[in-house]
C-alpha cells in the first residue's frame, strides 16, 4: 500500500500515519506540495471540500506518476475551515475534512471534531480576510501553531491537538475502506 498526503505540514502527515497505523501493518506514506486551489481560508463546506479533493487528486497523480500502481494507492488531502452555523455566537465553525482517492477515483470522506472560534477572530477574519492559523499564531505568540498544536490546541489549553482531530477525519474517511462489506465502494 502507498499513501501520499497532499501537504508538507508535518501535523497533517503525522494525523495520517498515525490514522492508517491503526488499521494497516505495512505501508509506504510520501507527502507532496499540493495546492488546494481555494483561499488560504476557506468558508463554507463545499469550498473546504474541493480543497481537501484538490489535494488528494494531486496526492493520487502523484503515486500514479512516480510509484508502483500494482499496489493500492490512496491520496489523501485534508482542509479545515469556517461554516456558517447560524446557533454559534460567532455564526461559524470550524471544520475539517478529508478526503480520500483511490486508483479507482473512489471518494470517501471524514470530517474531524468541529469548534467555534471567539467571536472577535472571525470578525477579523470576514472583515480583513486573514488566515485564521495568522490570527490565532500573533494571539498564541506562536508564528508556528497550525504546525504545532493548532489553534484547538491553544484554545482547549491543550487539552485537544489539532493532530487528533486530523486524525478523526482520516480515520473517518477510513471507514468505507475498513468496513467494506458494510458499504458499497
Amino acid at each position: 500500500m502507498q499513501i501520499c498526503v497532499g501537504s508538507l505540514n508535518p501535523v497533517k502527515y503525522s494525523a495520517v500515519k498515525q490514522a492508517f497505523n491503526t488499521y494497516f501493518n505495512k505501508f509506504e506514506i510520501y507527502q507532496i506540495k499540493a495546492d488546494s486551489r481555494v483561499p488560504n481560508q476557506p468558508i463554507g463546506k463545499e469550498m473546504i471540500l474541493t480543497g481537501a479533493f484538490n489535494r488528494a487528486k494531486a496526492a493520487l497523480d502523484f503515486l500514479r506518476l512516480n510509484k508502483d500502481l500494482d499496489s493500492k494507492i490512496y491520496g489523501i488531502g485534508i482542509e479545515a475551515g469556517l461554516v456558517k452555523i447560524p446557533l454559534a455566537t460567532s455564526k461559524y465553525m470550524d471544520f475539517q475534512f478529508c478526503v480520500i482517492i483511490d486508483k479507482m477515483e473512489k471518494i470517501t470522506i471524514g470530517s474531524g471534531v468541529t469548534f467555534e472560534y471567539p467571536k472577535f477572530i472571525i470578525d477579523k477574519v470576514l472583515s480583513k480576510n486573514i488566515e485564521i492559523g495568522e490570527i490565532m499564531g500573533a494571539l498564541a505568540n506562536n508564528r508556528n501553531l497550525k504546525f504545532e498544536e493548532g489553534a484547538i490546541g491553544y484554545l482547549s489549553k491543550n487539552q485537544i491537538k489539532r493532530e487528533e482531530i486530523l486524525k478523526q477525519a482520516v480515520i473517518c474517511a477510513l471507514l468505507p475502506r475498513i468496513n467494506q462489506e458494510l458499504y458499497t465502494l
